[in-house]
């Protein structure tokens, strides 16, 4: 699985960044992480708000989850296909 925050650099999407590395690692999900801080990227991919979440190239998310239980489940829910 590769999931991918996607910003602008900004200190929200560091945020989601720490948190899905530190939800990844407690619960040994098997996903490499990245953060790209390219705000052209968000507008070739049409994505129109940050951060944005992908997991495997897909948009799952845009904005930060209300908590870690959320985010967990967004990424429990879209699995390595």
């Amino acid at each position: 699985m590769k999931i991918t925050v996607l910003g602008s650099g900004c200190p929200t999407c560091g945020l989601l960044y720490e948190l899905v590395k530190k939800l990844v690692d407690e619960k040994k999900i098997g996903a490499e992480v990245e953060y790209i801080k390219d705000f052209n990227e968000l507008v070739k991919r049409g994505i129109m708000g940050s951060p944005a979440l992908l997991i495997n190239d897909k948009p799952v998310m845009v904005g930060m989850p209300k908590d870690e239980a959320e985010l967990l489940k967004i990424i429990q829910d879209n699995p390595d296909e």
